[in-house]
């Protein structure tokens, strides 16, 4: 075997016949051959051409060509009765996920040859699973593992088999697999086919199916598959379809939504709680891919959280480190532990190096539906944590999906302005000034509505009126202020919402110490009370609401 061009070689350190592997007989383990803190990568040549799965290993990152996989734990099971040939195979240590699938593992390879990259990096096979040292390291450089391949791809259903473009997934419901396809620019999808190669159209978009694995596997990019899965179809034309020949073939799209057609693009204010067009996971994951919004960092940090908020992991820390690396953030995983205490002072260490930086609180109005954190007010509740599935939140009602509550937006800051700034302190007491105004209870205010009677503003959310003055003078306590977060503009993957009015967000902050307050809710105002809003007096104020600190 040639190595690589690279300043350090790669060394084999497991080697075996893929025909020999299967979950029944042994479990493949690495742990006495590999050193801890090493990359590992999978000969994509030697699976495909030879039947061979070797794994090597290298003391630092590599400068050649290598793809890594991105895919949930648990995927789509198979079902009992399906005819599966391939032999599967468990990994020590890594025994709670789904077995690998060699036939998966092939077609990824195949995958990976086809654009140039002749290695392949598969955590499962990556990481010592039952050395802790090893996976810290690896969680620590996560984000540069993806950052530094030259392509992404994202095996939706799992590693156990292929799904087709028609099965529902729950990739998109992980928290670690929105890192990894936002780390590096050239993601491709990864799934069953046996249509051939050919051009597609769905949402008014062209793009290209290529086979990976000839009549088994093909390849499409992210993009243009979410966009599919957000219309709910797509028009193929094979490549090789009979000559003069228009037909086309209808393929159900639904590999990371199944949200039924009768939905539509109505703009339905976003405090009703019915509200639900298609599936906003799409949506938040397509914004933080669109070029154009990306180039915004306070539009993408804003999508990323969104997106992070919909999604949950077995380990609640692990919804803070999954993302860490997409705001050039590296916290030591080592030094949190496994609880929901540990996200919390994760979440806190994130966002204070995000501020420290000179960053905004862009994961402020994440989700506006969302009851605001206890402890941590100016974040959303954070779901509930989850090895498989969607990620949860419990409501007045009982638990409810977390991405019924989110809407599909992002901030503009040149159209009001920018999201806060500030200080941050170690218990989540976030210091920023905005423009606000005292705010109190009102009669008389339609529901969801905003009005201006010349010398008050009343507004209403959530069934609880409440006007703020333009004077900030104290009324006594609580109090209650109406500070204004931004300008939001709605989002739907290549579609322009013509009735995107709401655009101006408004927080009601309650005063729970002196000096002191929590996130209450927020408001959406029309964008007519723009010039208004503006004239409201620059006011800083210490937010986070510590229930625990606070005495309650």
């Amino acid at each position: 075997m040639s190595q690589p061009v690279s300043s350090k070689p790669l060394v084999p350190i497991y080697e075996a016949p893929a025909d020999t592997l299967d979950t029944t007989a042994h479990l493949l383990t690495i742990s006495s051959t590999a050193s801890p803190c090493h990359i590992r990568l999978v000969d994509c040549q030697a699976l495909v051409t030879q039947g061979v799965l070797r794994i090597l290993e290298c003391p630092e990152f590599p400068t050649f060509p290598y793809s890594a996989i991105s895919y949930p734990w648990r995927g789509v099971a198979i079902d009992p009765r399906e005819s599966i040939s391939s032999r599967r195979f468990a990994v020590e240590g890594a025994e709670a996920g789904d077995p690998v699938g060699v036939d998966v593992l092939r077609h990824a390879c195949a995958a990976s040859l086809a654009r140039g990259n002749p290695y392949l990096w598969l955590d499962r096979l990556s990481i010592i699973q039952n050395n802790r040292e090893d996976k810290d390291w690896q969680i620590k450089h996560m984000y540069k593992v993806y950052q530094s391949c030259r392509l992404c791809i994202v095996v939706a259903g799992g590693v156990q088999r292929l799904v087709r473009l028609d099965e529902e997934t729950s990739w998109i419901h992980r928290s670690w697999t929105l890192q990894e396809v936002l780390a590096q620019p050239e993601v491709t999808v990864l799934f069953d086919w046996k249509l051939g190669p050919g051009e597609c159209l769905s949402g008014g978009t062209i793009f290209t199916i290529s086979e990976a694995t000839p009549g088994e596997s093909a390849v499409a990019p992210l993009t243009l598959i979410l966009q599919a899965c957000t219309v709910g179809t797509l028009s193929f034309n094979p490549s090789n379809a009979r000559e003069g020949s228009s037909e086309s073939l209808n393929v159900e799209a639904s590999m990371f939504s199944a949200q039924p057609t009768k939905n539509s693009y109505n703009d339905i204010p976003f405090w009703r709680p019915q509200r639900k067009l298609f599936a906003p996971n799409v949506a938040a994951l397509s914004a933080a891919l669109d070029p154009v919004i990306s180039a915004d960092p306070e539009a993408r940090g804003h999508a990323v959280w969104q997106s992070a908020l919909m999604r949950t992991s077995s380990r609640p820390v692990d919804m803070v480190l999954s993302i860490m690396g997409l705001f050039n953030v590296e916290l030591d995983p080592a030094a949190f532990g496994k609880g929901d205490d540990a996200r919390q002072m994760a979440t806190v260490a994130l966002a204070r190096a995000i501020l420290d930086a000179g960053g905004s609180a862009t994961w402020m109005g994440a989700g506006c539906r969302v009851e605001p954190d206890r402890s941590l007010s100016t974040f959303p509740t954070f779901p509930r944590t989850n090895v498989a599935g969607a990620a949860l939140v419990r409501t007045k009602s009982g638990f409810q999906e977390v991405s019924e509550l989110v809407d599909p937006v992002y901030p503009v800051p040149e159209a009001l302005v920018p999201l806060p700034k500030g200080k941050m302190d170690e218990i989540g007491y976030f210091t920023f000034a905005a423009r606000a105004a005292r705010a109190y209870s009102a009669e008389g205010a339609p529901n969801g509505e905003a009005a201006f009677d010349g010398s008050r503003w009343v507004f209403a959310g959530d069934g609880e009126s409440c006007a703020a003055e333009e004077s900030l003078e104290a009324q006594g306590p609580p109090r209650v202020f109406a500070a204004l977060l931004g300008w939001f503009n709605q989002y739907h993957p290549g579609y322009t919402p013509a009735h995107d009015l709401k655009n101006i967000r408004v927080m009601l902050l309650a005063e729970h110490q002196p000096g002191r307050f929590r996130v209450q809710s927020f408001l959406a105002l029309h964008r007519s009370y723009k010039t208004s809003v503006l004239g409201w007096v620059e006011t800083t104020f210490c937010v986070g609401g510590n229930e625990k600190e606070a005495g309650k």
